[in-house]
């Protein structure tokens, strides 16, 4: 009776969400963009970029849509723009 009990909670208690997925999107979008404005101090073209930072030009123009990509493809972006800091690369998004 106990785990009938217990499973019936667990599988009726709804999930909190604690933003939707549009809002989500929306914060990749932003990410990207200050991507795109920290490339841009260095290269104009991001082809350029990435060509000369090893990175491949489609995921690097995924990140400045605001696509998902891995994390460790993201934070290998932000280290070949000598971003040193999370805290500071996040402040204000």
């Amino acid at each position: 009776m106990f785990f009938h009990t217990f499973m019936k909670n667990l599988i009726m208690k709804p999930k909190k969400v604690p933003e939707s997925y549009l809002e989500i999107d929306q914060k990749l979008i932003q990410i990207g963009g200050k991507v795109r404005q920290l490339r841009k101090a260095k290269y104009a073209n991001y082809e350029d970029f990435a060509k000369a930072n090893n990175i491949n030009k489609v995921t690097l123009n995924r990140i400045e849509r605001g696509e998902s990509v891995s994390t460790k493809l993201f934070l290998s972006v932000l280290q070949k723009l000598e971003i040193t800091s999370l805290e500071e690369f996040f402040r204000g998004l």
